[in-house]
């Protein structure tokens, strides 16, 4: 048996607030936050075969809450290019 090291990418959920006009504003100005290429959050590796942790260099998806909706009736999520899901979960 020989060693490995496995990089895996996943996707992590970043709750982030912004003050925007409306959805579409809102995932933009989320976008330049996270997308800087510094990205605001450390992943810290828990268990012991873990090296290293950091999120992949892709954004596949957005879910937009709206901060005075704590029922979320009108929460969306949306794609990478801000379309919104017709029939996926909010």
């Amino acid at each position: 048996m020989k060693p490995h090291f496995v990089h895996v990418y996943t996707t992590i959920r970043v709750k982030v607030a912004v003050t925007a006009a409306g959805h579409a504003a809102a995932m933009r100005d989320v976008e330049a936050i996270v997308g800087t290429g510094i990205f605001p959050v450390r992943l810290l590796p828990n268990a012991a075969a873990v090296i290293d942790a950091e999120p992949a260099e892709e954004i596949t998806g957005f879910l937009v809450d709206e901060a005075d909706d704590p029922e979320f009736e009108r929460s969306c999520s949306y794609d990478a290019e801000y379309r919104p899901y017709e029939d996926g979960p909010a």
